[in-house]
């Protein structure tokens, strides 16, 4: 009977080690893209916050689509810099979504360039648990609120 329990145990086992989940794993990221920014204003005509429209390319998305918010914040002793953070969604060619968080993002009004970080924070799909982060730097007509936008980084999904 012993050899029979042990057989059963072993083979359960097994089993439950074929369906443990894969581990992520760190794969670089990179993406390119253009989109708009379409900003809001409080009646004072300061700039509040904005909703960003995105398509383009990236390793593990293909083509993508983006939509996202952002919330505005300045500093008095910056006048030339609006600051920024909020959050997006990326879709992939499938259909699978990324999420991030927009992070330490600075925007210089004289060149109209801008920095920060895409935090990764999971989705849908193969990037349910998806984390990591990539930096990115805008490039931003600020007449017309058209960017042109690259990033590069790490992913783990």
């Amino acid at each position: 009977m012993t050899r029979v329990f042990q057989f059963i145990f072993g083979l359960a086992f097994a089993i439950c080690l074929g369906m443990h989940p894969a581990i992520a794993v760190e794969r670089p990221f990179d993406l390119t893209g253009t989109g708009t920014l379409q900003v809001m204003t409080d009646d004072n005509g300061q700039l509040t916050s904005g909703d960003l429209n995105a398509s383009g390319t990236a390793t593990h998305l293909g083509k993508w689509t983006q939509i996202g918010n952002l919330v505005f914040t300045f500093d008095q002793s910056k006048p030339d810099i609006i600051f920024a953070s909020g959050d997006t969604t990326f879709t992939a060619a499938n259909g699978d979504t990324l999420e991030a968080e927009i992070k330490n993002s600075e925007l210089d009004t004289t060149t109209g360039i801008s920095t920060g970080q895409f935090v990764f924070i999971g989705g849908t799909g193969r990037f349910q648990q998806a984390q990591g982060s990539a930096d990115f730097t805008v490039t931003q007509d600020l007449n017309s609120g058209t960017f042109d936008v690259v990033a590069q980084g790490q992913i783990d999904y």
